[in-house]
């Protein structure tokens, strides 16, 4: 290993000498020895003698390589205390440089399961399972003091079969995953909001139609404002108007080739798909009027990075549409017209604003590739670890 490779992975120590067999082994010193206690701070040390310390680094050449470190034991005249000397890279009681540990880290990271990672490296399973805690350890410690992101995704997922759900704390604005809660009430997220820091300068937060997180926004979040996310809510939309265009049309049942149609926005349809769209309208005039609605409404909800003035005029277009469905008397109808009243607020927010939560249902994505890669994960600090390394 050449004093090039040591300066650019371990800075701080001078070569003596090495040797190569199956293992390159380096015999090293630090530079800089300690001028001042460890315990007091007092200048006055004396050495208590010399003694070696081998520690694992990085590979040299496809060979694993070992440090031997020439230290010192000081004793501090003012204090009468005893303190080995610090070294660079190295940590107290580890046995191995911390180049080399986050090295293990992204290693088992990336997808290498510890059992090879453990068998290529000569180490235990149980250590590749300790260095990769300790690095997600301190990715996690750093949400206790950070403050809560500005722009906020709040969503659900379940962990396993038992429908066991937790709560994803998503950072729109820098694309990551901020934090991980169990449990999706408030009573059982009361405990976390509570120590959540900055809450107050929250300014925007993105959910689903859901009644329960809207209560929790108001509650906990005062300053920020409730955006709707966008696939939600055009999903609500198709849902109820299917259920109508069945409703009324008791042929189409769950004829999937018809229903798929029907789902298909207009500018998407191919020509084949309109001429066979125009015959199903033609055998059933009922379903023209239900597709024209669900265009409408479609339209209307997609649109993004609107003016104030613009608003208001599609907010009057949105309240005729829910007039419409509401004076219609229908039931599927009419829940959507209840639905749309209730969230037009929220709704119309989302014109303004161009985040959604697609970037936190893309994180629920890989949160489930994690629990596969995983087979499942009994504790849910260890699952919040893992997430928070891979997606925060």
């Amino acid at each position: 290993m050449s004093p090039v490779t040591i300066n650019l992975t371990l800075p701080g120590y001078r070569i003596l000498r090495w040797e190569s067999n199956l293992m390159m082994r380096v015999y090293v010193e630090a530079l800089d020895a300690p001028r001042l206690c460890a315990c007091c701070g007092g200048g006055r040390l004396r050495s208590k003698g010399r003694y070696q310390r081998r520690v694992r680094h990085l590979a040299c050449f496809g060979h694993m390589s070992e440090l031997v470190i020439a230290c010192r034991r000081y004793h501090c005249v003012d204090c009468s205390r005893s303190f080995v000397q610090p070294l660079p890279g190295i940590r107290p009681g580890r046995r191995s440089t911390e180049p080399w540990r986050e090295a293990i880290y992204e290693r088992h990271d990336d997808g290498i399961c510890a059992s090879t990672l453990a068998q290529r490296e000569t180490l235990g399973q149980a250590t590749v399972a300790r260095i990769y805690a300790q690095f997600t350890e301190r990715k996690a410690r750093e949400r206790l003091s950070l403050d809560c992101p500005r722009v906020l995704g709040i969503d659900e997922h379940t962990l396993h079969r038992g429908q066991r759900f937790a709560t994803t704390f998503c950072d729109l604005k820098n694309r990551r995953v901020f934090d991980l809660s169990p449990g999706r009430s408030e009573a059982e997220l009361a405990p976390y909001l509570r120590s959540l820091r900055g809450r107050e300068r929250v300014r925007v937060v993105c959910i689903d139609l859901s009644n329960s997180y809207r209560a929790i926004i108001r509650r906990w979040f005062p300053r920020a404002k409730i955006v709707a996310d966008r696939f939600h809510a055009i999903r609500l939309v198709g849902l109820h108007l299917l259920k109508l265009a069945r409703q009324l049309c008791p042929p189409l049942g769950w004829n999937r080739a018809w229903l798929g149609l029907l789902r298909t926005r207009g500018d998407r349809l191919e020509p084949a798909q309109r001429e066979r769209l125009a015959r199903l309208f033609a055998a059933h005039p009922v379903l023209a009027g239900i597709y024209e609605l669900k265009e409408k409404l479609h339209r209307l909800l997609a649109l993004k990075t609107q003016s104030k003035s613009s608003c208001r005029h599609h907010i009057r277009t949105l309240l005729g549409l829910i007039s419409t469905l509401r004076d219609s008397g229908l039931e599927p109808a009419v829940t959507l017209a209840k639905s749309l009243a209730e969230w037009t607020e929220e709704i119309v927010r989302m014109w303004r604003f161009t985040r959604n939560n697609g970037i936190t249902e893309g994180f629920h994505r890989k949160m489930k590739l994690i629990q596969r890669r995983a087979y499942g994960f009994r504790s849910f600090s260890n699952y919040r670890l893992r997430v928070i390394a891979q997606c925060g």
